[in-house]
């Protein structure tokens, strides 16, 4: 990973605009010409992303997610800078909106047309050997060609076969955390049961082992 002097990410990052920062710095930019850089902070204390840092992680899942039909950002390039301390990755961003803002925009439950669409993302995914740790309706897009994508992707794991049924399950109790999220996706009445019925519809691999353990785990009559 090359490294851009003091110079060099000044030009890159002049006049861009903040999108999102927190105690430690600056987390995410737009530049001008409306590609984003997304900055990771190098902790100080031993971890793998000393080996393997956070921006590699993020470029090689977007690989590898195009590579299965995922939308999902661009990459153009991944550098580190001395000042301020950071790992980079520089990209063009998924077209769409998440399915968070949505809620914000529309102040109602997600359309039913969303959730079956929703739930067939997520058995596609998993069916794929796609575990997004991370997965919440913020990082979650829908695009302008009514598909479904992904964004931040460094908390991410995609192996060659399909996700296990204990993982399948782990990845649902993430993906709804939060009264925003819970208002826009619940799960306790009618459209818990229409994901939970897309998504098995939708996998290759459902069985009825999985459908009992789902129908258990988020107390959803079928």
């Amino acid at each position: 990973m090359k490294t851009l002097n003091a110079p060099e990410f000044s030009s890159l990052t002049h006049q861009a605009t903040v999108l999102e920062e927190d105690g430690y710095g600056v987390k995410v930019m737009k530049l001008n010409d409306g590609s984003f850089l997304k900055l990771f902070r190098l902790k100080r204390t031993f971890s793998s992303a000393l080996f393997y840092p956070y921006a590699k992680r993020f470029a090689a899942n977007a690989a590898e997610l195009q590579r299965l039909g995922v939308p999902t950002p661009r990459v153009i390039q991944c550098f580190s800078v001395a000042e301020p301390k950071r790992n980079c990755v520089h990209y063009h961003p998924l077209e769409g909106v998440t399915l968070r803002e949505l809620y914000r925009r529309e102040q109602q439950p997600m359309p039913d047309e969303r959730v079956r669409l929703l739930g067939q993302f997520l058995a596609s995914l998993h069916d794929k050997g796609v575990y997004f740790r991370s997965i919440h309706l913020g990082n979650i897009v829908l695009t302008p060609a009514s598909d479904l994508g992904l964004i931040d992707l460094s908390d991410m794991k995609i192996q060659r076969r399909p996700l296990s049924n204990r993982l399948r399950l782990r990845n649902f109790a993430h993906l709804i955390k939060g009264e925003e999220d819970q208002a826009s996706l619940q799960l306790a009445g009618e459209q818990g049961r229409l994901l939970l019925v897309s998504y098995l519809e939708g996998s290759q691999h459902s069985d009825k082992g999985l459908k009992e353990a789902l129908t258990n785990a988020l107390d959803i009559p079928l």
